[in-house]
């Protein structure tokens, strides 16, 4: 109970009135969503999924101040918390339970965005509440419920971070050729959470279809990512920017604002480009990306091995001055890096009673950080699987533990 206190502390004494960033634009959503639509009437927009929209629309019906509906933030982190603790306790001692907890209750990395309506708590609280019924889908305790549970959290996952659709897709694919081949009950059950998980998902993709004629379109935001991942210029570093070049300004008084340096070498891409509208730009963007990776191939591989810095230290950023709030972030950042690579390693050489159910867990980590890292990414993206992460540690850690044990006696 005291790290949900912490949490409130931290989002008073963060809350703005004003909203900044994403935050206009989710709000903006649910403010559709309340009035019985979604992308607006007067042009396609389907920038992000309508996960964390759907949970702002009673605040808009209710119209409460906007502190109401950032307070809930504490609640998804706080519960996230307490739902690893209970995944972890499904397969390790109470010991590494409760420290590996600590470590997600203090990793400070998620608090900058506690205090505003961006997704990252919500995506939290529905990644550890999905490892509580996945894991315990396939345990003596099981219900038949709970594999429907996880079915249905993470395909609520999908819609609140879109890259999760793909994600599901690919897992869907993995699976039925695994159920081909093999006939273990944990093959079928995976199979069925991952389809739970794509159903979910099929009244918003339908919806999507209607308005682009694309099947599993998600998001029409992901060729402007991909733009900025494949940029070919030296002094870039696959970040992304906005369609005036100064997502990186008015943050920092002390920072000049880089647009003219950005504008420099894609000004002329964007006034081509944003002569399209919907699903068209959306298309030129992704043809100019591969353009720039057909013809700058390694300049690409420098971008995504950026991307990796970024997602997991917070830097390097494109014409950008360094920042001691830079530095903060990168000792939380190696220590995730660490327990990724300790995990990643470990998963070959696991021949636990869990080593199915974990292998699932490994899989999907390994494809959500694949299909980050070829677009631009960022820290915040990370902070979604870090209760992952931490389970998979400590499981590891655990198995290890208990060999050395065992050659010693």
């Amino acid at each position: 109970m005291p790290f949900l206190l912490l949490y409130v502390v931290l989002i008073a004494l963060g809350h703005r009135d004003a909203m900044e960033g994403d935050e206009g634009r989710y709000f903006m959503f649910a403010q559709h969503l309340a009035e019985g639509f979604y992308s607006p009437r007067e042009g396609l927009n389907l920038w992000n999924g309508p996960g964390y929209p759907l949970v702002l629309v009673p605040f808009v019906w209710l119209q409460t101040p906007l502190l109401w509906a950032v307070l809930l933030n504490a609640v998804f982190q706080y519960a996230s918390l307490v739902m690893l603790y209970k995944s972890l306790r499904l397969l390790v001692s109470n010991k590494l339970s409760l420290i590996f907890s600590l470590i997600w209750a203090f990793y400070y990395v998620a608090y900058k965005e506690l205090a505003w309506l961006y997704t990252e708590p919500l995506s939290s609280c529905l990644i550890a509440c999905f490892l509580f019924y996945f894991i315990r889908s396939f345990l003596s305790v099981a219900r038949k419920k709970d594999t429907w549970i996880a079915g249905g959290l993470i395909g609520y996952l999908a819609l609140t971070k879109v890259i999760f659709g793909y994600v599901i897709l690919i897992m869907l694919l993995g699976l039925l050729a695994a159920r081909l081949l093999r006939r273990e009950e944990w093959v079928k059950k995976s199979f069925l959470i991952w389809l739970i998980a794509l159903l979910v998902n099929f009244p918003y993709l339908i919806y999507t279809f209607q308005l682009t004629g694309k099947p599993f379109y998600w998001a029409n935001s992901g060729g402007m990512s991909f733009y900025w991942a494949s940029t070919p210029v030296e002094a870039e570093f696959g970040d992304w920017n906005d369609d005036h070049f100064t997502a990186y300004c008015g943050y920092d008084p002390n920072q000049p604002c880089n647009a003219a340096q950005f504008a420099v070498h894609h000004q002329a891409d964007y006034d081509s480009i944003f002569q399209l509208q919907g699903v068209a730009r959306d298309e030129a963007f992704r043809q100019k990306a591969w353009q720039n990776i057909r013809q700058h191939p390694v300049k690409y591989v420098k971008n995504c091995v950026a991307n990796a810095g970024r997602l997991f230290f917070g830097l390097p950023f494109s014409y950008h001055y360094f920042r001691m709030a830079q530095l903060m972030r990168i000792p939380a950042g190696a220590l995730v890096f660490f327990l990724f690579v300790f995990a990643f390693v470990s998963s070959f050489f696991y021949r636990g009673q869990h080593k199915n159910i974990l292998l699932i867990l490994v899989v999907c980590l390994c494809l959500f950080l694949g299909a980050t890292l070829v677009v631009s990414a960022y820290q915040r993206m990370l902070t979604v699987m870090v209760p992952l992460i931490l389970l998979l540690s400590a499981v590891y850690l655990d198995h290890w533990l208990q060999r050395l044990r065992s050659s010693s006696n």
